[in-house]
């Protein structure tokens, strides 16, 4: 193990937008003016958001490079097109829920996405795992907006940092009703929110989580795993719980076909786990395990297919002791 060189832990970092206002003034922006002139807007101030922030230069460049010492097919650093993405991203997460993207536009594969939308409407609940690469918004709103067959309207318990993401949460929640109809704090899992959780899960809703943050709060808590040729920590609390509800699990990912392209083309993908979670106690260790496996393998799979597409703009394999695995 090495000390990272950066020193300071990015569990639990606020967001780096200090207020609810920015979202506002691009919803603002895509309701008056073409979406199209909102973007370049957004890569303007992409432009100035690189030149001045050091930290998100060089976490991007890490993570190309580790790419790229594990991927020999993945040739050249670009760091700007990394985060210009994620730009466009924001805009879209914002857009989506205003003006849906056209259903002929998002490309679903052949893969679980038909046995999951059959699972809802059965009334049968589930647990959704995501992660920061991609954007698996345009799913979630395309639900609530009745676009993919499911013929109810599904509840939906969304596990965040509040603390990291409040200020998108409020705006998005003004702007759409529909946006996050219960917000549970990762931080403060309590007997009483867990028990919302299989609540939902009863009640044949979704819950989403992220596999790949950590809990400030049990930041000393994590699954080792390896990722991209190195051991990388993951959320141990998203696995428990998984196994804790034991539902029917998913992995769900939302890539724009072109990183940086205009036009709204979408690639989702659903994967069922095939790990059996819930059972004896004793044996929870492995079950987790066995689930992490498979959502780490899935994740590295698909960071080579869109590799741009990452949003994780920190230190991904740095330990909460402060320690990075060189292997």
């Amino acid at each position: 193990m090495k000390k990272n060189k950066a020193g300071k832990e990015w569990f639990g970092e606020k967001e780096a937008t200090t207020s609810p206002r920015p979202y506002r003034l691009t919803f603002w922006c895509l309701k008056h003016f073409p979406r199209w002139l909102v973007t370049l807007i957004a890569y303007g101030a992409t432009v100035y958001f690189f030149i001045f922030d050091k930290r998100c230069r060089r976490e991007s460049i890490r993570y190309q490079k580790v790419l790229k010492a594990y991927d020999p097919s993945f040739k050249i650093i670009r760091p700007f097109r990394q985060v210009a993405a994620f730009a466009l991203t924001v805009v879209e997460k914002i857009d989506c829920w205003t003006n849906p993207i056209p259903f002929e536009n998002i490309h679903f594969n052949d893969d679980d996405a038909q046995n999951l939308i059959d699972q809802l409407n059965q009334g049968k609940g589930a647990f959704i795992i995501v992660s920061h690469l991609g954007d698996a918004e345009a799913l979630r709103s395309l639900a609530n907006k009745n676009e993919i067959g499911i013929k109810r309207r599904i509840p939906i318990a969304v596990l965040s940092d509040r603390d990291v993401s409040s200020n998108f949460s409020k705006a998005m929640t003004e702007i759409s009703g529909n946006y996050f109809l219960n917000t549970i704090n990762v931080n403060d899992i309590t007997p009483a929110t867990i028990e919302q959780i299989q609540d939902t899960i009863e009640q044949g809703g979704l819950v989403v989580c992220a596999g790949d943050r950590l809990s400030k709060n049990k930041k000393e808590r994590v699954l080792s795993h390896d990722f991209l040729g190195k051991k990388a920590p993951f959320s141990y609390g998203a696995f428990f719980l998984v196994d804790l509800v034991a539902a029917p699990t998913y992995f769900v990912w939302g890539f724009r076909k072109n990183a940086l392209r205009l036009r709204r083309d979408f690639e989702m993908f659903v994967q069922k786990s095939k790990t059996e979670v819930g059972g004896k106690r004793s044996l929870r260790d492995n079950r987790m395990n066995a689930l992490l496996d498979e959502y780490a393998c899935s994740l590295e799979a698909f960071v080579k297919r869109f590799p741009f597409q990452w949003y994780n703009f920190f230190d991904f394999w740095m330990f909460p002791n402060g320690e990075e695995n060189a292997n």
